[in-house]
């Protein structure tokens, strides 16, 4: 099933996009965020939440404008991807935005009343959005987990979010590059259950589609701190989807079993990309946002038929490779392949690589590649 949720044709919005919902147990109310347009452009965004019910109708008569597009400072690029989630404990909304070069924190009491904002990560320059999500669990209570495009583009960087509902104590740690493939990664969204795994938008000179980095269940983790030790590798989410050329371009991934129970992926599409408009004389931009029921297949990797990744160094971080039937490597230089069944296992097993292509047969769960020099490697786990 794929339906609309919001569209531009039938609002006051000239583009609707980066939709969340968000849901307040309190009073079993659901909030679709999005950003909505004041601009043909798409260049003064605003951040909007809407209640939807479980049909997944909006109710736009009950829209709240939380974030204008000259707040919190003016910017050339404005509130251009927005994320969040609702803390029952302290029954307050936790909204991240991506603002001119900056990623901001805001917190909003449950009338949408802002309580107060804080720059998160400076000088990100990235209009991604930065979706969290709280981890909960015994020593890491007050933490959460985050996620980017690297400071190229060209994959994913995670991030260790502490103290996350209090403005005053809240800091960022970055764990570093966790998957690389293509040049073109944007707005993106994480998930921690069933396991970590991170959609994206790819914006490549062809199309812009979407992909997605699979990592393991937490339950493979003893500690978040452990998450700076291993990458993820990136498989093509869209044939999966039933998402067809009409579409033309998608972007703006968000998976959920909200607001009814079942598993989702809302997205945006950029149906009018390809043409000119005769006022303007100006490619058209509006973005739509759709939703599809979606297979838990999504989550298992053999679903991809194969999984990529990229490293340049000397010695890559841990890569999870669960169920591959294969590996393909190709290396600029001679390099040693490492291989772990579980990551904290203290038996290693290693083989020689030579330069050019490796084909290794049934690895294991956990890889890793070292050089005693610079090499480039490019990683493929056949399914």
């Amino acid at each position: 099933m794929i339906k609309p949720v919001l569209l531009p044709q039938r609002t006051q919005f000239y583009g609707v996009g980066t939709p969340y919902i968000l849901y307040d147990i309190k009073r079993d109310k659901h909030w679709l965020l999005f950003t909505g347009w004041s601009d043909r452009n798409g260049i003064k965004r605003e951040g909007y939440v809407a209640p939807i019910d479980r049909s997944l109708n909006v109710d736009l008569s009950r829209a709240v404008k939380i974030l204008p597009y000259n707040f919190p400072v003016d910017a050339n690029y404005t509130n251009n991807a927005v994320r969040g989630f609702y803390n029952e404990t302290r029954d307050e909304y936790y909204i991240t935005s991506t603002h001119g070069d900056n990623a901001y924190l805001f917190i909003f009491d449950p009338e949408w009343k802002l309580k107060g904002y804080k720059i998160l990560m400076k000088d990100l320059k990235k209009d991604s959005g930065l979706p969290i999500r709280p981890t909960g669990a015994y020593r890491y209570m007050h933490d959460a987990i985050a996620v980017s495009p690297n400071s190229d583009s060209s994959g994913i960087e995670l991030y260790r979010i502490m103290n996350i509902y209090d403005l005053e104590k809240v800091t960022v740690q970055s764990f570093g590059e966790f998957g690389v493939w293509s040049r073109a990664n944007d707005v993106l969204d994480l998930t921690l259950i069933p396991r970590l795994q991170v959609f994206v938008e790819m914006n490549t000179l062809s199309k812009w589609m979407l992909q997605t980095f699979i990592g393991p269940s937490l339950d493979e983790i003893i500690g978040i701190e452990d998450l700076d030790k291993f990458a993820i590798l990136q498989g093509s989410l869209m044939p999966l989807l039933g998402i067809d050329d009409t579409f033309v371009q998608v972007g703006h991934p968000h998976y959920t079993t909200e607001p009814d129970g079942k598993p989702k992926l809302f997205f945006v599409s950029f149906r009018d990309t390809y043409t000119v408009e005769q006022e303007k004389n100006k490619e058209g931009y509006a973005h739509e946002i759709w939703v599809e029921e979606v297979p838990l297949s999504i989550f298992d990797p053999r679903s991809y038929g194969e999984l990529r990744g990229k490293f340049k160094g000397k010695e890559s971080k841990w890569y999870y490779v669960p169920y591959a039937k294969r590996l393909i490597i190709g290396l600029t230089d001679e390099a040693e392949l490492l291989m772990k069944i579980n990551i904290y296992d203290e038996i290693i097993d290693k083989m020689k690589l030579k330069k050019g292509i490796n084909v290794i047969d049934n690895p294991v769960t956990w890889i890793k590649i070292y050089s005693d020099k610079e090499i480039e490697a490019i990683i493929k786990a056949i399914y």
